[in-house]
């Protein structure tokens, strides 16, 4: 019998017999009598090898089973009739049916069993017995939000089904079967994380991973935002015996290349704060480091320009009315995660980890906060604090350019070989190669827009902010009365602005009665206010006195006006009295 194998419409057949019009095949994949194709088809059908299956088979020697049941089919199997004449076939089976008590059905299957794969039994895998008992328990009390031992599942489930009135019966499942069914059956399970830690947990934690985060965006211009606090008290700039807290830290970082693109240091938080990062990220970092007495090499820190995306949880600041408007303002798209899932924003929260973890062994002892924090008898960091924000900025400041400038990436498989492997290189690499999203935006209103805001109202002297005066500018269609949103800078008390119907900001400046003011930032206006004040205390003080004086020269005059006034007095003729009295002064 031949030998031969081909695909027909993508399906394996075994070449039976051929003869001069054509062949009979039987399909070697589904059960299927033989069939007859003409030259024209088989000469079409592409020849293939045999399956491995089949060449096992035939190499195999026969079992006892085997043997047995080629016995059963010897007569159908050594007549070539079977094969091309089905009515001979049907009979041949059922002859072979009443000699030995089977059934015409099983005999046809056994005969394409070995016409098609060589072998007249199948190889069964080891049957699985399945304990469902055990499998109850196992989903019952292991896989709970009570997080039980599996030990304890075993013993809760043992008290369930083999006790009577707390008496143990007499045959138990083992503890060992109990644990080697579930490490069998069990062990990998996703459903025991997801139902004893939940499906954030999982999602978060143990989830398969296809991918990398850097491969998600292509272009630079695509930033994931967090916060965190800082692990360190700091200390005034001022007074450095008073603690002042812990600092926030707001970082942007860029998805395809790594870079951390912006930062914010700051004792703020929320919408301000977030701003603040996001016009930093947006602006010129030499200025900004050089703020700190920081010498900055641009290529270090190449960042520039607003992002076309920002990706965030859905913390306030980053769902909030400032960020809304700057989106709007500027097309920027956003995206916001579900809640506990850092895993979906993993370059910003594995950037801030980076920055703490450089500096923290350096700072022991420094007011940097250990891991013992909160427990009994640990360390007071308060007390070691001896930092400033100031500092404290500058030091973050020189991480983020260690980490841009040096930080080798390890995930960028998907880029091809001759890309660079840092940061601050990948960005201007891609930058270079016309993969940027980046937005081009006046820096001033960028700065404006991202200046803290506060709510007042105007009246027809104009603004009044912290104690200083503003007046609109001519033509600005606002009414006296309403309350307003306004943003300040501190840094510079010249202008405030108000933010229109339109989110156009309407700058204001200074009122002539504040106009000592101008160009001071709050601090130096604080620092003014309280000497003015001081002098006018000083004034008040005599200002008092002379009051007290005049008013005691006032009583003495009036004692000595009374000691000398008769008992009545004469009103008949007042205008006579007034002339003669004139008189007598000249």
């Amino acid at each position: 019998m031949l030998q031969m194998f081909v695909r027909i419409s993508g399906a394996r057949f075994r070449v039976l017999q051929q003869d001069a019009g054509g062949a009979w095949v039987i399909a070697y994949d589904e059960y299927q009598m033989p069939v007859y194709i003409n030259r024209d088809e088989l000469e079409r059908a592409e020849r293939i090898a045999a399956p491995e299956e089949y060449v096992r088979n035939r190499e195999r020697p026969m079992s006892a089973a085997q043997r047995q049941r080629y016995d059963l089919l010897r007569l159908a199997l050594e007549d070539d009739r079977c094969i091309t004449d089905e009515a001979h076939r049907t009979e041949v089976f059922a002859a072979i049916a009443r000699e030995h008590n089977t059934t015409v059905r099983r005999l046809r299957r056994l005969y394409h069993a070995y016409l098609a794969r060589g072998s007249l039994t199948k190889s069964k895998p080891r049957e699985i017995i399945r304990r469902t008992d055990f499998e109850a328990a196992i989903r019952k009390y292991y896989f709970s939000a009570k997080r039980n031992s599996l030990r304890t599942a075993y013993e809760l489930f043992i008290l369930e089904n083999y006790t009577n009135k707390g008496v143990l019966a007499d045959q138990i499942p083992s503890w060992s079967s109990f644990r080697l069914y579930y490490f069998r059956h069990f062990k990998g399970d996703p459903q025991k994380e997801i139902a004893r830690e939940g499906l954030t947990a999982y999602q978060r934690n143990n989830r398969p991973l296809y991918g990398s985060a850097m491969q998600y965006r292509e272009s630079v211009g695509c930033y994931q935002v967090d916060e965190t606090q800082g692990d360190i008290y700091l200390v005034s700039k001022w007074d450095r015996s008073k603690v002042i807290g812990r600092p926030n830290v707001y970082l942007a970082i860029d998805t395809a290349s790594g870079l951390i693109a912006g930062v914010y240091v700051g004792l703020d938080a929320g919408e301000t704060a977030l701003m603040a990062c996001i016009a930093n990220a947006a602006g010129d970092k030499a200025t900004y480091c050089a703020a700190y007495g920081i010498d900055l090499s641009p290529a270090d820190w190449p960042s520039r320009g607003l992002p076309s995306e920002i990706i965030s949880d859905r913390g306030g600041e980053f769902v909030g009315e400032r960020i809304n408007e700057l989106c709007i303002c500027y097309g920027i798209d956003r995206q916001a995660l579900p809640p506990f899932r850092a895993e979906e924003k993993p370059l910003v929260e594995r950037a801030m980890d980076l920055i703490q973890d450089s500096y923290k062994s350096m700072l022991r002892g420094r007011g940097v906060i250990g891991d013992d924090v909160g427990e009994r008898w640990a360390t007071d960091y308060r007390q070691q604090a001896i930092l400033t924000l100031d500092e404290y900025t500058a030091i973050v400041i020189h991480t983020i350019i260690a980490l841009n400038k040096g930080r080798v990436l390890t995930d960028i498989g998907h880029l091809p070989v001759d890309a660079p492997n840092t940061p601050a290189a990948l960005w201007k690499w891609l930058v270079d190669r016309g993969k940027s999203t980046l937005l081009d935006v006046d820096a001033d209103e960028l700065y404006r827009r991202a200046l803290p805001r506060t709510s007042g109202k105007i009246t027809r002297k104009g603004i009044v902010w912290n104690g200083l005066r503003y007046l609109p500018e001519r033509g600005a269609e606002l009414t006296v009365g309403a309350k307003v949103e306004y943003a300040y800078d501190a840094q510079d008390t010249s202008h405030i602005y108000v933010v229109g119907k339109d989110k156009r900001l309407i700058p204001c400046s200074l009122a002539p009665s504040s106009s000592r003011y101008d160009g001071y930032d709050m601090a130096d206006v604080a620092v003014m206010r309280r000497e003015e004040a001081e002098k006018e205390k000083a004034a008040r003080q005599t200002e008092l006195e002379a009051r007290v004086a005049m008013r005691s020269e006032i009583e003495r005059i009036i004692r000595q006006a009374e000691e000398q006034s008769p008992g009545s007095r004469d009103i008949s003729e007042i205008q006579r009295h007034r002339t003669n009295e004139r008189r007598r002064l000249t």
